[in-house]
């Protein structure tokens, strides 16, 4: 299976650059969730939705994590 970097011909370094930055987006859609819900306990309505939203999210990640891996 080819992957993006593979499209794009990225040497080691590129690479590297690549996964650095998808993890730093993480952090930031993590800190943005964060503070969705922050904002939602201020306001003093219930985050329940956003409290589930990212792990269960996070859970089909790997998941599908586990099937490729078994796959390849």
């Amino acid at each position: 299976m080819k992957t993006e970097m593979d499209i794009l011909k990225m040497d080691e370094r590129q690479k590297l650059c690549w996964l650095l930055a998808n993890r730093a987006i993480i952090f930031v859609i993590f800190i943005a969730w964060a503070g969705i819900i922050v904002r939602d306990f201020v306001q003093g309505r219930n985050p329940i939705v956003m409290i589930i939203l990212i792990p269960v999210l996070a859970l089909i990640r790997f998941l599908f994590f586990l099937y490729y891996s078994k796959k390849m």
